[in-house]
């Protein structure tokens, strides 16, 4: 298993003792502390709307959406991705 999908997996695993957040925080959350390289302690929210996260984190930023797929029988399969463009900081 990729060392990657190891962290997030262990992150969000951490996570789920956090009652107070939302699933949806608690999941960008752990992806932004993998992907900004940043404890999850250290990740903020600057804005938190229904669809779109913008999350902050030892001096970078980063802006995740909801994309959502249909699955068999009429369901959705939801994740949060970051935003690949000029917006985010990723250095």
């Amino acid at each position: 298993m990729p060392k990657k999908v190891v962290q997030v997996a262990a992150i969000m695993l951490l996570g789920l003792g956090c009652g107070h957040e939302s699933a949806a925080t608690q999941q960008v959350r752990s992806a932004a502390a993998v992907d900004l390289d940043c404890d999850v302690s250290m990740i903020e929210f600057v804005d938190d709307e229904a669809m779109v996260k913008r999350v902050t984190g030892c001096g970078r930023t980063l802006t995740y959406m909801s994309k959502c797929n249909a699955t068999a029988g009429g369901g959705q399969d939801c994740r949060w991705k970051a935003v690949r463009d000029d917006s985010n900081k990723l250095n």
